[in-house]
């Protein structure tokens, strides 16, 4: 059973230290990262300088060693700045790609793309999606044709965080039939590649997302991650920690926005007297604030779980995904709706909440397909209950 209280001395440290520099690094760029739908490189490197990044990574490469609670005081301190594309574009570089290089990757891998990236010197970014490929890892179509000493690869890739700016890619390509997919270091400085920036998206305006497009881009084998026609099954077993953040951060966000509302509520007059005072919007608190505290604890024993069991943890993380983005929307919405006309302006913060939040359920796995995992898992169990009771 998790502590329902995991964090240590060092933690709540590492908290006023990041809160710090939160303050002072990203809170003042905000509208301007806004408008321009884009971050600065600085931030990145400003955040690999500090150690920010490499919280829970292995010190040799410049990690601090810490455990996975220390990635959770990140992205909970991150979103309370209410600019969720920054901090998809940050957690996108930080626990999309690199755990697999840590995972999977040679020593001279991780020196030439873990550490730097670390270091923040270096942007990272994920290459999963295509037009035609999202939740259907298996319908990939971006091909890795094998030359001996290198590969050639073709094809492209859409809806990518950090897919302009990055300086490599953690690239899935197929390389053969089936499910026989891998992983590709790819430096984006290989001829032949070029990225166009997508703008016209509803939230998470502040991050790059971009399409990618590889035309006869020569890679060498020396780029390969991990075995050949693994790429599958390293994608289903080494992607949880962007599940596992994800929930982390729609916690922490439904929670933002519903202090914004408990603060307008007691500002806030109409008839006479505060919103705060009126039975309807009271109950809508309540609700929002139970809804809280499930997300908060499911996301956490998933972290739990996650550091005792590894990937093998995927089934809590999956419900913990599903059903925190679910809620952190409605919760969101709710806090909109307390804040009437003002909510759907920009000026209290919750517009930008609303726009962002609704990401949740599709990125890192829709919600439907979180479903599908659970679903999955419990009749396997069901049938196998049922095969030892039958031999009993």
């Amino acid at each position: 059973m998790y502590n329902t209280n995991p964090f240590t001395e060092e933690h709540n440290l590492l908290r006023e230290s990041f809160s710090a520099f939160v303050d002072k690094e990203i809170r003042p760029n905000i509208e301007k990262w806004e408008k321009e739908k884009i971050c600065d490189r600085e931030v990145f490197r400003k955040m690999g300088e500090q150690g920010f990044f490499g919280v829970s990574f292995p010190v040799a490469y410049g990690g601090s060693g810490m455990d996975m609670w220390s990635a959770v005081v990140i992205a909970e301190e991150l979103s309370q700045a209410n600019i969720g594309g920054l901090s998809m574009s940050l957690y996108a570089h930080t626990y999309l790609p690199l755990p697999a290089i840590n995972a999977l990757g040679t020593e001279e891998q991780k020196q030439k793309y873990l550490a730097p990236a670390l270091r923040g010197e270096k942007i990272a970014a994920l290459g999963i999606t295509e037009p035609g490929a999202g939740s259907d890892v298996g319908g990939i179509k971006t091909t890795a044709e094998d030359k001996g000493d290198h590969f050639v690869v073709n094809g492209s890739k859409t809806f990518i965080t950090n897919g302009t700016m990055a300086d490599f890619i953690v690239l899935v390509v197929r390389t053969g039939e089936g499910h026989n997919l891998s992983l590709l270091l790819f430096d984006t400085n290989t001829p032949g590649f070029s990225a166009n920036s997508i703008h016209n998206k509803l939230g998470m305006h502040s991050s790059d997302t971009g399409e990618l497009f590889f035309e006869n881009c020569i890679v060498p084998k020396s780029a390969l991650l991990g075995e050949q026609n693994f790429g599958f099954y390293y994608i289903m077993s080494n992607f949880q920690e962007e599940r596992l953040i994800a929930a982390i951060t729609g916690t922490a966000a439904a929670e933002s926005a519903m202090e914004k509302a408990k603060k307008y509520m007691k500002e806030r007059q109409a008839f006479g007297r505060p919103i705060g005072k009126f039975q309807v919007l009271r109950h809508k608190l309540a609700k929002m604030s139970i809804g809280v505290e499930a997300c908060r604890s499911l996301s956490y024993r998933a972290v739990a779980e996650f550091i005792e069991k590894g990937p093998e943890a995927y089934k809590i993380i999956s419900i913990a995904k599903a059903f925190v983005c679910e809620e952190a929307f409605t919760i969101i919405n709710e806090a909109l709706q307390i804040h009437g006309g003002w909510g759907y302006m920009e000026d209290y913060g919750i517009a930008r909440s609303f726009r962002d939040i609704r990401l949740m359920t599709v990125g890192a796995g829709t919600t439907e397909i979180m479903y599908e995992i659970i679903s999955k898992i419990e009749i396997d169990e069901v049938k196998h209950k049922r095969q030892i009771k039958a031999r009993v």
